[in-house]
């Protein structure tokens, strides 16, 4: 039996097979491609399936936040702790602010726009409150200029009247001293005063002095020797004249004694200016100076001895008080 005969079916270049079916078109406008990605945008190897994103991870740092830091605590680095920045908020606050210059400089940046925080993305709220920040600043600098101008002017006046007020307290003080001293020792005297007051003393071997009692004052201090304080309620301060009569002789506030009303003994003082000078003195010459002892005030005996320590003349006197 016979079969029919049907045409046998295309072969393509390869072989035996039906033709490939081609792909169907597609469009992007009015464009058509085959297959693959369609022209135009291709997002990157590392940009995932949208694209890079700016500032993907959040929102900035506040602008007023970061302004008013900078301004009010710019020196403790606060404003850099905000931003995140903690190295350098640590090194400004270290330094005072770069000893001011630092946070004048953080200021000025933040003012323009120009701030950043650690992940380099800009401020927020910066268009928005950029002039009336600038405005505030502005006073805010005028004022402390003009703060600081009168509390500097207030400082040096104050520092004036300081200076002055103890100028004049040293100058008072001064002449007071002044006052004290030439009351309380007067400046020897060449003459040998009274006889009622001079004693003639041999000291030695014949040789004669006469002492004579010039002053006599009383006080609670010695003006040149403020530093030393009594024991017994003041000092006697006596001014006596040395002249030698013949030979010579030694003039020495060690040849005078004091005894207070009750007998006891006052302690001699040396003066370190005015006092009686020890020097060879002959025949002729006069010398005098201030005998000193802390004692109780009173009625009191002076007791003048020679060379020998032997009573040689006493006295009793009754000083006023300086």
């Amino acid at each position: 039996m016979s079969h029919p005969s049907y045409p046998h079916p295309p072969q393509n270049d390869a072989g035996a097979g039906a033709p490939p079916i081609p792909n169907a078109p597609s469009s992007l406008g009015s464009q058509y491609y085959q297959g693959g990605q369609p022209g135009g945008y291709q997002p990157g190897p590392d940009q995932g399936p949208y694209g890079h994103v700016p500032y993907a991870t959040g929102p900035g740092k506040s602008f007023l936040t970061t302004w008013l830091l900078s301004l009010l605590l710019g020196n403790l680095g606060v404003d850099r702790f905000y931003l995140g920045k903690i190295g350098t908020g640590i090194a400004k606050l270290l330094t005072a602010g770069g000893l001011g210059i630092w946070s004048i400089v953080d200021l000025i940046i933040t003012l323009t726009g120009n701030t950043r925080d650690k992940d380099g993305r800009p401020l927020e709220g910066y268009p928005e409150h950029k002039v009336k920040a600038w405005i505030i600043t502005g006073v805010v600098w005028v004022l402390g200029m003009v703060v600081g101008t009168v509390v500097t002017l207030a400082s040096i006046a104050s520092t004036a009247a300081v200076v002055n007020e103890l100028q004049k307290s040293t100058s008072q003080s001064a002449a007071a001293e002044d006052t004290a001293a030439t009351k309380a020792a007067p400046a020897p005297s060449e003459g040998a005063g009274t006889d009622a007051n001079a004693f003639d003393i041999t000291v030695f071997g014949g040789n004669t002095v006469k002492v004579t009692v010039v002053d006599s004052l009383y006080v609670a201090e010695i003006p040149t020797m403020s530093y030393m304080k009594p024991n017994n309620g003041g000092f006697l301060l006596v001014e006596v004249s040395w002249e030698t009569l013949t030979g010579t002789s030694f003039p020495n506030p060690a040849n005078f004694e004091a005894y207070d009303a009750d007998g006891k003994e006052g302690e001699g003082i040396y003066l370190e200016t005015g006092g009686l000078q020890a020097e060879d003195s002959t025949a002729g010459q006069v010398h005098s100076g201030v005998v000193a002892f802390d004692i109780k005030n009173g009625p009191t005996t002076i007791n003048i001895s020679d060379d020998f320590g032997d009573k040689a003349a006493t006295f009793t006197l009754t000083p006023p008080v300086g």
